[in-house]
């Protein structure tokens, strides 16, 4: 019996931390997806993390920011810090945003919007929407002094993954096939809550009226982007959730940027 026990914690250990490696091989370019299949469980509780990896990938940021300003200024620094987010994410999620404009433009047809998605190719609307996202971002960074930028590199990238999760919330996945499906397939309210746990602790060494400004914004992309895929869609892809991660992110930026 006591044998059992003591298995039992080492066995919890080893699966969150097989869920959390998942949920950093799909946000991030980090070769760490595991090469032998993982349960349909496991890689559905992977989703809970998603504001974890956001949260790390901010503390990378942060800590680039330190040393580059003091070289550079804050101009060239905060082009640095958006590539640096777009190299380790591979780019996904602006590729979503730009899918997801894409789809937009294509007007209120459902079917239609779905198809364009499915498309590699990136439109007119697509570029538009990729070029906004990085000159607000790159604006609302290199107006900030060195303190409030940290906090806004930390912040912002955990807050959208967050946002990923909270939009995907108790709502259909439209894809038959593919690892959306499972990720939303079960666990959404452990999910939503582990995620919410996460941001909410994240939040307290920088909280101040800012972050709550942005934490506010967040709720809310989250809770329209939620309404409008039930009633535009009638629910979700990994594309519309990647857009709301990236929509959330620049809002975050911007509202840490307030004077």
């Amino acid at each position: 019996m006591s044998e059992r026990r003591a298995l039992a914690p080492n066995n919890a250990i080893a699966g969150m931390l097989a869920e959390i490696r998942l949920a950093a091989g799909f946000l991030t370019i980090l070769p760490i997806l595991p090469h032998e299949q993982v349960s349909s469980r496991t890689l559905a509780r992977s989703y809970g993390w998603f504001p974890l990896v956001g949260f790390a990938l901010g503390a990378v940021l942060a800590a680039e920011n330190l040393l580059l300003t003091r070289l550079f200024g804050g101009g060239p620094t905060s082009a640095l810090l958006l590539l640096t987010l777009v190299v380790l994410t591979g780019a996904v999620h602006l590729d979503a945003l730009a899918d997801t404009a894409d789809a937009l433009g294509a007007g209120r047809d459902r079917n239609r919007a779905l198809e364009v998605m499915r498309d590699s190719r990136i439109g007119s609307f697509g570029a538009i929407a990729i070029f906004f996202f990085l000159a607000l971002a790159l604006a609302a960074l290199a107006g900030m002094d060195i303190a409030r930028r940290t906090a806004a590199l930390w912040l912002a990238p955990g807050l959208a993954r967050w946002a990923m999760v909270g939009a995907g919330w108790r709502i259909d996945y439209l894809r038959v096939q593919g690892a959306g499906t499972t990720l939303l397939a079960s666990n959404g309210d452990r999910n939503f809550a582990l995620a919410t746990a996460i941001a909410a602790v994240a939040v307290i060494p920088v909280l101040s009226s800012r972050t709550v400004g942005a934490c506010v914004a967040a709720a809310l992309i989250t809770a329209l982007s939620h309404t409008l895929n039930r009633r535009w869609l009638g629910g979700v892809t990994g594309d519309v959730l990647g857009a709301t991660g990236e929509l959330v992110e620049v809002a975050a930026l911007l509202a840490m940027a307030v004077i």
